[in-house]
């Protein structure tokens, strides 16, 4: 179970590569971050619900 002070790190983490997404222009490095952005999030579900339901469901 991830401790609410780690989920405010990950949420400030997301909120860094959403910026360094909209900055960046090398479509390589660009689809990187987004799928990064996407596994991030999904953790943040995790840590909120408590278990890997929101997996099961995708």
């Amino acid at each position: 179970m991830v401790k609410e002070e780690e989920k405010v790190v990950f949420i400030g983490e997301l909120d860094k590569m959403r910026d360094e997404y909209r900055k960046c222009r090398d479509l390589s490095l660009r689809l990187q971050i987004e799928e990064d952005i996407e596994l991030l999030q999904k953790a943040i579900i995790i840590s909120e619900n408590g278990s890997e339901e929101y997996f099961n469901r995708t």
